[in-house]
């Protein structure tokens, strides 16, 4: 908890200082759903996905039938759980404005722990053209930059900070030489819980 504290609070002073004259671009594979606080319209998100009535809507592995049965009938309730976040997040972030909405549900970001929070400011920035977004499959380094695929001249930057995600589903499953635990450890429908790896 410390060491993402002390990233937000680096990168809250590096938007500080940031301008539409020195601007950031923000390159991005693909979206995800971010959370700009935990209490949308004042119901801590804490209470609605971690608990214990939370537990009863995931297909966990090895769980009884009864389990399996009463999380199958819950499904709507984590649907709409979900859909209730999703709508705070788009709402309050504005994500159709800088088409950044995610075309997969907030359930599986979540489970998945594909989700951050985001700075305080950080869409004003882009509205004030500090920050620019840009959605790009790949990129590589070149001498005063980087090159972005499909761009003849590089972005010059002075400093690249990488961000990146990995898929560690596809780094488990290779542990395995049995086909049938690498379909079990990396399970991804949107309804299993990855924690039970």
């Amino acid at each position: 908890m410390a060491a993402v504290t002390c990233e937000l609070k680096w990168l809250k002073g590096l938007l500080k200082s940031l301008g539409v004259e020195n601007p950031c671009t923000l390159i991005y594979r693909k979206e995800h759903w971010n959370i700009p606080d935990y209490q949308p319209w004042g119901v801590p998100i804490v209470f609605l996905l971690l608990n214990r009535f939370a537990e009863l809507l995931l297909h966990k592995p090895g769980q009884g039938w009864f389990l399996a049965f009463l999380a199958t009938i819950l499904a709507p309730v984590r649907w709409a759980i979900s859909k209730f976040i999703e709508t705070h997040i788009i709402r309050k972030l504005n994500l159709r404005k800088h088409g950044m909405v995610p075309n997969h549900s907030f359930h599986q970001d979540f489970n998945t722990c594909l989700f951050a929070l985001v700075p305080e400011g950080l869409y004003d920035r882009v509205d004030d053209g500090s920050i620019k977004l840009q959605k790009e499959s790949s990129f590589s380094f070149y001498d005063e930059g980087i090159l972005v695929d499909g761009n003849t001249k590089p972005l010059k930057t002075d400093l690249v900070i990488l961000a990146t995600g990995f898929r560690g589903a596809d780094k488990i499953k290779d542990i395995f030489v049995s086909p049938f635990f690498k379909n079990v450890i990396a399970q991804t429908n949107d309804s299993a819980l990855p924690i039970y790896r």
